[in-house]
């Protein structure tokens, strides 16, 4: 079931892009309007390359335009588990990198003037269990000795600061996160995307992709692009076109309940500071206020697509941190999907035809992938790049991917009963 968004009701500036019909001739063709295929046009119309970006459905229709609007610091690696696989030196560039993302969303907003409610508010995650202080002292020394920056362990009345909550017992809190509504700013951008002269084309799925004398042919149900280079920028909704992606994607369900409008009194008694907040699990949980007074909940890890039940799971649980709220009506339920890898780590890569892709946010995504969309212009103009990692990192097949579904939906399972322990 497919359901109306908060974000989608409260949209103040969709512009309709038409489908494409006839022949389109281009330097880069982009499949996929979301965060990644609009910002790479948009930093390639900037460097005056032309760009194409055809859309299947409409612009933010996946998960850019269906998540819960927070832009948390990080990865889904943990900074030990970063230093763990890349090094010290490297694991803070790409804290730094990071942070940048978040910058660079704001800095857009504001230069462009896209009025997308973005604004720094840090980030608190959280955990049931008292225990758990332990490792968020050791995140906070890791956090201060490498990276240079202070996140913040809290315990007891400092948790019940936060949130009007007897539910999570320990906590820490990162100043540096940020929040915005999603599609007003894809949707903006998509604009002055357009505006520099990018052609953007709605109800325009990619049906067939051909070399022909080194130029990609794109194939779609009303017309054709010739382009120079080709980008993906599907993520998690990357189907069998192209089989790298199919093999090394996981599509992971994420879906979000936002409430009615609460007074003034209540929300800023429920979430006084104005944080993000997600609870330290395997299958995050994640929860923030709106602009309009409302709280908005969102589940991951849990398979597409959305049903009732989840609806019910994230009501319940909803009741559960805030027992305040048991007779408050849930206005909007939906969901999307968005990319794994099996490392859990953003990749920047190349097909075996040459098209360029950007896949595996994994949760990360609402910033992170307008700074890959500047990566992935730097590297089709040949030149320098804010950071290769993403680029050094392969693209790993996932073993039987035929039946990946079937493998998420273990997974899901095994990390609930962990969760549950």
């Amino acid at each position: 079931m497919e359901t109306r968004t908060l974000w989608e009701a409260t949209s103040s500036n969709k512009i309709d892009y038409p489908p494409l019909e006839g022949e389109v001739h281009t330097d880069v063709a982009i499949i996929g309007a979301g965060f990644t295929g609009i910002s790479t046009s948009y930093h390639l119309q900037e460097k005056g390359v032309n760009t194409v970006v055809v859309e299947e459905k409409t612009v933010g229709f996946g998960a850019s335009g269906k998540n819960g609007g927070m832009m948390n610091t990080g990865y889904k690696l943990s900074p030990k588990e970063l230093i763990e696989k890349f090094g010290i030196e490297e694991a803070k560039k790409l804290d730094d990198y990071a942070l940048l993302a978040n910058e660079t969303v704001f800095d857009i907003a504001k230069r462009h003037n896209i009025d997308c409610d973005v604004k720094q508010c840090g980030h608190i995650g959280l955990s049931r269990k008292v225990k758990k202080i332990s490792d968020f002292k050791e995140t906070q020394e890791i956090v201060g000795k490498y990276f240079q920056r202070d996140i913040h362990v809290l315990e007891g009345t400092d948790v019940k600061d936060e949130l009007a909550s007897d539910f999570f017992k320990a906590a820490y809190f990162d100043p540096l996160s940020y929040q915005f509504h999603p599609l007003n700013y894809l949707r903006g951008l998509a604009r002055v995307s357009n505006d520099m002269g990018a052609q953007i084309y709605e109800n325009t799925k990619a049906l067939k992709i051909t070399k022909i004398k080194g130029k990609f042919k794109l194939t779609t149900s009303e017309g054709t692009i010739y382009a120079e280079n080709l980008v993906y920028g599907t993520d998690g909704y990357s189907k069998k076109i192209t089989k790298e992606l199919h093999k090394g994607i996981f599509p992971l369900g994420s879906f979000i309940i936002a409430t009615e409008q609460l007074n003034d009194d209540t929300i800023n008694q429920l979430i006084p500071n104005n944080r993000n907040l997600y609870d330290t699990i395997n299958l995050t949980n994640y929860f923030r206020r709106t602009s309009d007074n409302r709280i908005i909940l969102g589940g991951s890890g849990i398979k597409s697509p959305a049903k009732l039940k989840y609806k019910q799971e994230l009501k319940i649980l909803l009741k559960s941190i805030f027992p305040q709220l048991k007779e408050t009506k849930i206005d909007y339920f939906w969901g999307g999907i968005i990319g794994a890898t099996i490392d859990k780590f953003p990749i920047i890569g190349k097909t075996s035809e040459g098209a360029y892709y950007s896949v595996g946010y994994t949760g990360h995504g609402a910033s992170q992938s307008t700074l890959h969309g500047k990566l992935l212009s730097q590297i089709i103009t040949k030149q320098e790049r804010l950071n290769l990692t993403f680029e050094n990192v392969k693209l790993k097949t996932i073993p039987f991917y035929q039946q990946k579904e079937s493998l998420v939906s273990a997974a899901n399972m095994y990390f609930r009963i962990q969760d549950k322990l």
